[in-house]
Order: structure tokens, then C-alpha cells, then sequence
């Protein structure tokens, strides 16, 4: 009799536990022609976007790497590639109020009495872009996002295992069907 609730209770706690705290969008050009796109490698700009310049950088362009190829693109840094990445590792500092207003008495106003605090919650919003651009018309082809996925890391061990799974959820949607 008590396995099956003690299997219940796992069961909602493994599927607690799947759940993604980030939004995932996404948009494309649909003129393009994803099939003919084989080979990548990453745009370089003035603003040093793809670069390799944080650690944060490091894992994701290392995430975006490894599920390309897995998609069966190769990165191609000899010759010209079909497409190329650029990617945003975007953190934000944010800050909430809350306010709380605690009344007390009775009647009218010479008996009412109320207390209210205040407090600020300063945290960090993270998103993380992807961006896809044709190396020959240097038009952007497609574009997802995840917001809040860089949100609420607390260690270097946090970060390495939310990248890699956000990154191959905003990736899930290219090429585009």
C-alpha cells in the first residue's frame, strides 16, 4: 500500500525537477533554404560577440559546438562556411520591491494603526541569444532565445549543467521543419 504514494511523490519530484525555469523563443526567415546549410563557424564582429572572452562564453559556445555537430553540421574555419553563429550570454543585474502593510484596531480612524515595510531583492536575469546568419547574403536566417535560463546559477557546477540543456532547447528548433 505505501509504495505506490512513496512512488507517486518520486515520480512528482522527477517531473518537478524536468521542468525548465526559462523561456524559449524562436523566429527564422521563411524564404530561407535551411537544407543546403552544412558547414558553420562564428561571426566575429566589433562588438566581440562569439568570442571565447568569459567563462560563460566558454560554455555556451562550446554547448552550441557540440549540438550542431550532433545535428550533423561541421565547423569549418578553412574555407567558407555555409552559415555562421553568434551568440549572447546576456546577464542583467534586476531588482524587486515588495511592500507589506499590517493593520491593526478597530472603528473608525483614532483607533486604526498599521505598519508597512519595505524590501528590495537585488538578482541577476540571464538569457542566453542564438543567432544564425547566411554567409553569403550575411542576412540573419534564424534567431532563439532563452530567457532566464543564466538566471539563479549559484555555482560554476550549476552553470555547466543549465548551458549545455539550454542551449540544445533553443537549438531544438533549427533548422526549422
Amino acid at each position: 500500500m505505501r509504495a505506490l504514494p512513496l512512488s507517486a511523490a518520486l515520480l512528482s519530484l522527477a517531473l518537478l525537477g524536468a521542468c525548465r525555469s526559462y523561456d524559449l523563443s524562436y523566429d527564422y526567415d521563411v524564404t530561407a533554404t535551411f537544407s543546403r546549410y552544412r558547414t558553420f563557424d562564428y561571426y566575429t564582429s566589433k562588438k566581440g560577440t562569439g568570442g571565447t572572452t568569459t567563462l560563460m562564453d566558454k560554455r555556451v559556445r562550446a554547448a552550441v559546438e557540440k549540438e550542431l555537430q550532433a545535428k550533423g553540421f561541421a565547423m569549418e574555419t578553412k574555407a567558407d562556411p555555409d552559415f555562421l553563429v553568434t551568440y549572447y550570454p546576456i546577464v542583467q543585474n534586476r531588482k524587486v520591491r515588495t511592500n507589506v502593510r499590517v493593520g491593526t484596531g478597530w472603528g473608525y480612524r483614532p483607533f486604526y494603526g498599521s505598519v508597512s515595510t519595505s524590501q528590495v531583492r537585488h538578482y541577476k536575469e540571464g538569457t542566453i541569444v542564438i543567432e544564425i546568419v547566411d554567409f553569403k547574403t550575411n542576412q540573419m536566417i534564424w534567431q532563439g532565445a532563452a530567457a532566464g535560463a543564466l538566471s539563479g546559477l549559484n555555482s560554476p557546477e550549476d552553470a555547466d549543467e543549465v548551458v549545455p540543456k539550454a542551449v540544445r532547447d533553443i537549438l531544438a528548433k533549427f533548422p526549422p521543419k
